[in-house]
């Protein structure tokens, strides 16, 4: 329903300012912030006519014999001292309908005068001598929600008598629910119009503003809790955000719909009431990183049974009920909002710390409420809906505070990340450069093996062969011969200065293996062991100088272990391609090794084949026993 009533237009003797069309319409068509101006400078405007004079009301009261009474009783009137009046302490337990008489005195020439009514609970009908100037849509169950909603109306000269003037006010009401009839002031327009901007502000304005923050505020915080589960905080602040907007709902509702009694409506309040404070207790918990399985279970079990008490209740009982645990969860708000506090007073690193002086605002408001539920305060306005205002500003601020945290972690980290990426980068320099300094110190060792591995098996087998055939013989040499064995050892020298000096290209193994092959034949049977060689399918085939070296320093190798160790008499040489497998094999019918005998250190000999088959990517093969010993090497060519 509208929350200023319209006033007939009988001979249009009545001048209305809310709902008219033309001049008086473009007055309701302002914006809702222009509203809140406008109130709050009459309300400042206000003090300078409180001087003014306010004629003196006479009021009485009488209840009607049923729900449909349209006259009041003749008789049976009682004078009420004063408003705000409720019934229930005049009339203890009637509910039904009453009628309000108030009387005063209109100058001889009367004026515009202005007429407040603060509120009547629950629904009700007025007139003003004899003529109706309002009526709420249902004056019987379910009753019109008009407890909460302020009236005014501007009364014309026509409408008022000199002297003596009535004002009925028809109020239909449940005396449980505190029935009865607000604060009604007669007086100077100026003046009354502020009074009445600002109870519409207090009353509704603020009331509806609340409720759509708190709306907005529910659904930010579920998004920001579906995106981050693990922020429960924000999921129980969402879910009792929800709640108290459809609790707060009741400051604005006009009708109990879709209940058909008020009884029916409060039962609905009073449970969303106490789930309101169960949340909000959880949520504290987890907003101050705490978890109280047991406080928790037993707040939500206490919740679920207020509820169904509260619905299960009989009509007459109910409103007892009702009493009961809006006290309980009214003080159970209060008892969270106190222990929050000490809770941020005791723990300066506490979440909580930055909110608990906006709790501070919602407990002192919400004891202020109690107290009016309770009827210890004589009011019937209530600040809790308005205060969570200060709740949801508490976490916006506070949810502003943790990004401004998080965005200085995040430039912290940068600065952190920039200097330990640059710290990085000069140790790896430093690693990079010592890999560099060892694998220089690597590659000069391994240089330093080959030539010793090539001195070892070249030059040193020939000079071993050289230094046998002396030992044998040595007054049978004639000075060519030891001319021929000098130049041999000049020629294999030779070929190790130039394979480690320079790489001049590929050559045919068959070119390599000829001079090889004659100079250790007549080497060989220079100390009496015969040599016999089988060289096929080497014309065609083409290797590395690197690897031609190790393949001829390999056999270089085989044979001068056959001429030092083995005391043979006959060694057989096979060099063979065939189906893309080279094939080396040195036999010998020496001495060979002992199978019983305890395994011995490997000789430079037998490492140094071994490193070579390894370098031509070929397997080394070797067997022994008394007269036959084999020394062989298989390499695939294509992948030499």
């Amino acid at each position: 329903m509208p929350h200023q009533e319209h006033l007939p237009q009988a001979g249009r003797r009545i001048a209305h300012r809310g709902g008219l069309p033309g001049a008086a319409a473009r007055a309701a068509a302002l914006s809702f912030l222009r509203r809140l101006a406008a109130a709050l400078a009459l309300l400042l405007c206000a003090h300078g006519a409180l001087a003014q004079d306010f004629p003196a009301l006479r009021i009485e009261a009488v209840r009607a014999a049923g729900w449909n009474d349209t006259r009041p009783p003749e008789d049976g009137w009682e004078p009420v001292a004063a408003l705000p009046d409720n019934w229930a302490d005049r009339w203890s337990g009637f509910d039904g309908v009453a009628w309000y008489r108030l009387r005063w005195e209109q100058p001889a020439e009367p004026r515009e005068t202005g007429l407040l009514l603060h509120y009547l609970n629950m629904a009700g009908a007025v007139y003003l001598n004899g003529t109706p100037i309002s009526r709420d849509a249902s004056l019987v169950e379910p009753l019109t929600r008009a407890w909460n909603t302020p009236r005014y109306w501007l009364l014309a000269p026509p409408l008022l008598r000199t002297g003596t003037n009535t004002l009925l006010v028809r109020v239909s009401g449940l005396a449980v629910y505190q029935a009865g009839l607000g604060p009604v002031v007669v007086g100077p327009p100026a003046v009354l119009q502020a009074t009445y901007e600002r109870e519409r502000v207090v009353r509704r304005d603020l009331q509806v503003l609340g409720l759509a923050v708190s709306a907005a505020v529910s659904a930010f915080f579920a998004a920001l809790w579906l995106l981050r589960r693990r922020e429960t905080a924000y999921g129980w602040f969402a879910l009792m955000s929800m709640l108290w907007l459809l609790f707060g709902y009741n400051q604005i509702a006009t009708s109990p719909w879709p209940f058909a009694t008020t009884s029916a409506w409060q039962a609905l309040n009073t449970s969303l009431l106490l789930v309101f404070s169960t949340a909000y207790a959880v949520f504290a918990l987890r907003f101050c990183e705490r978890r109280m399985p047991l406080l928790e279970g037993a707040s939500l079990l206490a919740a679920a049974i207020g509820v169904l008490d509260l619905w299960l209740a009989a009509p007459a009982a109910l409103p007892l009920h009702r009493a009961v645990w809006t006290l309980v969860g009214g003080l159970t708000i209060i008892v969270v909002n106190s222990a929050a506090i000490v809770h941020a007073w005791r723990h300066r690193g506490s979440p909580m710390r930055s909110l608990a002086p906006f709790m501070a605002v919602s407990g002192l408001t919400g004891a202020h409420d109690l107290l009016v539920f309770t009827q210890v305060i004589d009011s019937n306005t209530y600040y809790t809906t308005m205060s969570s205002y200060a709740l949801l500003l508490g976490m916006a601020l506070t949810q502003a505070g943790r990004f401004v945290q998080s965005l200085r972690r995040i430039e912290n980290f940068n600065t952190e990340l920039i200097q330990e990426v640059n710290a990085a980068k000069d140790e790896l320099a430093a690693t990079l450069s010592q890999r560099h300094a060892l694998e220089l110190a690597h590659a000069r060792i391994g240089e330093r093996v080959n030539l010793a591995s090539d001195l070892h098996d070249g030059l040193g087998g020939m000079l071993v062969g050289s230094i046998a055939t002396l030992e044998r013989a040595p007054e049978h040499l004639s000075a060519p011969q030891l001319l021929a064995m000098l130049k041999r050892l000049r020629d294999d020298l030779r070929l190790i200065i130039d394979t480690n000096g320079r790489d001049d290209g590929a050559h045919a193994l068959a070119d390599l293996v000829a001079p090889l092959r004659h100079r250790l034949t007549q080497l060989l049977e220079a100390n009496g062991i015969e040599c016999r060689w089988r060289v096929e399918g080497l014309q065609a085939l083409t290797l590395a100088p690197s690897q031609n070296l190790d393949l001829l320093r390999f056999l270089q190798e085989a044979l001068t272990n056959v001429l030092r160790h083995s005391g043979a008499r006959r060694v057989d040489v096979s060099l063979v391609e065939e189906n893309g497998q080279l094939r080396l094999e040195v036999r010998d019918d020496g001495r060979g090794f002992e199978p019983e005998a305890p395994p011995r250190p490997e000789g430079t000999g037998l490492r140094s084949l071994r490193t070579r088959a390894r370098r031509l990517g070929g397997a080394f093969e070797i067997a022994s026993a008394p007269g036959a010993t084999r020394v062989g090497l298989r390499m695939p060519v294509g992948a030499v």
